[in-house]
């Protein structure tokens, strides 16, 4: 597959929190579930940006597998209702196996390096990859509700991103 189609998935990825954090009391939430459960607020998020690109890109995977194209078209089209029901019915290595080969850089590097040492935890600590799990599926839940008809895409989270300047 295509490295375009990872670079958007993590681009888009780090346009999630800035607009689901349109509401501000989520980002406050969201930074004290994180001390709770003894997260660095700033470790945290970028494990949440690396699990939203990772499951962006699983779903990309496989509708590769299934014949489908696996593009940016393709992915804009993509429901974030898919992405969110994504994050709930895959095991920790299918995230895995979505990654890409070769790392863009340094800092992505580093962030799938802590996602894969998070995704091996075992005991209570592996408790922290269910959580963050968790806030995944409700970020894409909650924008996707925020189209209209609730069909919110990938496309859209684009868009959005777009029209409030966000970097990507």
């Amino acid at each position: 597959m295509d490295d375009t189609v990872w670079r958007e998935c993590r681009a888009l990825s780090r346009c999630l929190l800035p607009l689901v954090d349109q509401e501000p009391w989520r980002r406050d939430r969201r930074h004290a579930d994180f001390r709770e459960h003894d997260l660095d607020v700033l470790a945290g998020e970028r494990l949440l940006g690396t699990f939203a690109a990772l499951t962006m890109h699983t779903v990309m995977v496989d509708a590769a597998a299934a014949g489908h194209p696996a593009t940016i078209e393709a992915l804009h089209s993509t429901l974030l209702s898919t992405i969110a029901r994504t994050v709930a019915s895959k095991r920790d290595y299918e995230f895995l196996a979505a990654a890409p080969g070769h790392p863009a850089d340094d800092t992505e590097e580093q962030d799938l390096a802590a996602f894969r040492l998070l995704a091996y935890r075992t005991g209570p600590a592996a408790l922290t990859f269910v959580y963050l799990g968790g806030q995944v599926r409700v970020t894409f839940e909650t924008l996707a509700g925020r189209d209209r008809a609730g069909n919110g895409t990938c496309g859209d989270l684009r868009q959005w991103a777009n029209q409030e300047n966000l970097p990507s």
